[in-house]
């Protein structure tokens, strides 16, 4: 492999241990998350949807890896769907306006 080939190799998990293939960061790293946002900047819901599927497919992989030791369900949840929400600005402004038609009489 050149060093080129290294540099245009996407940001993508490596299964079952969910790494990142190209720089060894818990995938999904920052590189993948921008790359994310970027590719379902028009659709989110689908952005959502994926990495659910991501969540549920690395829950299985790294229990079957360590039965013992999955990590908290808060970080894991975290790691792939907390994320977006916090750098979505459609999100953010929805979750707002929802808060504040709630408050009102």
């Amino acid at each position: 492999m050149t060093a080129s080939d290294e540099h245009s190799r996407p940001h993508v998990p490596m299964r079952p241990l969910w790494l990142c293939r190209r720089c060894g960061q818990p995938w999904p790293c920052g590189a993948a998350k921008v790359a994310l946002l970027a590719e379902y900047r028009d659709d989110l819901v689908s952005l959502f949807l994926y990495l659910a599927s991501c969540l549920h497919d690395a829950i299985d992989d790294l229990h079957q890896l360590r039965p013992s030791d999955t990590g908290s369900t808060a970080h894991v949840f975290d790691r792939f769907l907390g994320w977006p929400a916090r750098h979505t600005r459609s999100y953010r402004l929805s979750t707002r306006t929802s808060l504040n038609e709630e408050e009102s009489p």
